[in-house]
């Protein structure tokens, strides 16, 4: 299902802004890890280090390109507790969307995974999306769009380094989006996207995880309140 925000509004934007600037420590993300066998598992959680098991089907797509943004062929399998991702050869860029579903409460009282139309009293919801991108070796595809719905993609052409700056920029729907909190890790200090949706940090040695949140308010459905966009970008610095 598409859901179709309205972006025009003052009011809107004010809570995107202000939505946007809620803590990282409170996502849950999507990613995908290396296994000896040139497959990728699927991990869910990372919150304070805790991974969950999830229903496959909650997993939308995996996609894989080679470094000039050519397609390859992805067998994905469910295995117990969440999914395997297998490409056809080698990928210099992985990308996966995930839809983690509904949650609603009765006023200040605990979330539950039902729809609002399904918890009777529910007075808001969110629907809860994740998109993830793991970069294996840089190169014109990581400064392409895919399409994701939230996406981040790389803005400086080498390859990171630790300690040097690296930008990236933030897009929603297509287009650069302002004030997204970012932070390089859980606990990495918060940053936030400028007019451009640009952002700009210095890489750790070795894997970087680049996490960014987007809450938009929902109109017109009676499942949900809002909708929560949060992103994984995976990546290595030397």
């Amino acid at each position: 299902m598409k859901s179709n925000p309205c972006f025009a509004s003052v009011a809107t934007a004010a809570f995107v802004v202000l939505l946007a600037c809620a803590p990282l420590a409170q996502a849950h993300n999507v990613w995908l890890e290396p296994d000896a066998d040139g497959a990728y598992t699927v991990q869910f959680g990372g919150h304070e280090g805790k991974l969950e098991n999830f229903a496959a089907g909650k997993l939308k797509s995996v996609e894989a390109y080679d470094a000039r943004g050519r397609r390859i062929d992805v067998a994905v399998q469910p295995v117990p507790g969440g999914a395997r991702a297998t490409p056809a050869r080698k990928a210099a860029l992985l990308a996966a969307h995930f839809d983690n579903g509904f949650f609603s409460r009765v006023g200040e009282g605990p979330m539950v995974e039902k729809p609002m139309t399904e918890n009777p009293g529910a007075t808001s919801g969110v629907h809860a999306l994740k998109f993830h991108k793991t970069i294996l070796e840089w190169g014109p595809v990581t400064r392409e769009k895919l399409g994701q719905t939230l996406e981040i993609i790389a803005k400086t052409r080498r390859s990171p380094h630790a300690g040097e700056p690296q930008q990236f920029q933030v897009l929603l729907n297509g287009q650069p989006w302002a004030g997204v909190r970012v932070s390089l890790g859980e606990k990495g200090e918060p940053l936030e996207t400028d007019a451009d949706g640009l952002v700009t940090v210095l890489p750790r040695a070795g894997l970087n995880q680049l996490l960014a949140i987007v809450r938009l308010p929902v109109s017109g459905d009676a499942r949900t309140t809002s909708l929560s966009y949060e992103y994984l970008l995976g990546f290595s610095a030397h």
